[in-house]
């Protein structure tokens, strides 16, 4: 548990458990935000292992920049089928479904739904990766 890729499972097992099972009570703003914890963890789990000596790469570490990771990923695996135009707009709901505020979002089920896709695309491919190590 005490790793990215095991953290990045916990918050996408009970994102897909609120979603799933309607525990949000037609509130999907933590559901949201926790897939795109995962996703954040999920990325940094494979930079983590595959790109720890390059110092751009520890200075993501720092980051809650979907897009910037994926981008790294990107460079780093030129096969990536990852889009950092999805995982922006997963991003987005970091601080945006989670802070009141002027950019305050309440997200639906069908963003919920495309939230919880988009980390299950990414953790199939994360784990492809982590396969090949």
């Amino acid at each position: 548990m005490n790793s990215y890729y095991g953290t990045a499972e916990n918050d996408y097992l009970f994102a897909k458990a609120g979603i799933m099972n309607d525990y949000t009570n037609g509130n999907y703003n933590v559901a949201a935000s926790l897939c795109a914890q995962a996703a954040e963890k999920y990325m940094k789990a494979v930079i983590e292992v595959f790109d720890a000596d390059n110092e751009n790469s520890l200075q993501l570490m720092r980051t809650h920049n979907l897009r910037l990771l994926v981008n790294r990923l990107r460079e780093i695996f030129a096969d990536c089928p990852l889009s950092s135009k999805d995982y922006k707009w997963l991003g987005d709901f970091y601080y945006e479904a989670r802070y009141p505020g002027d950019n305050f979002v309440m997200v639906n089920r069908e963003d919920a739904l495309e939230s919880l896709r988009l980390v299950e695309v990414l953790k199939e491919w994360v784990d492809s990766v982590a396969d090949k190590k």
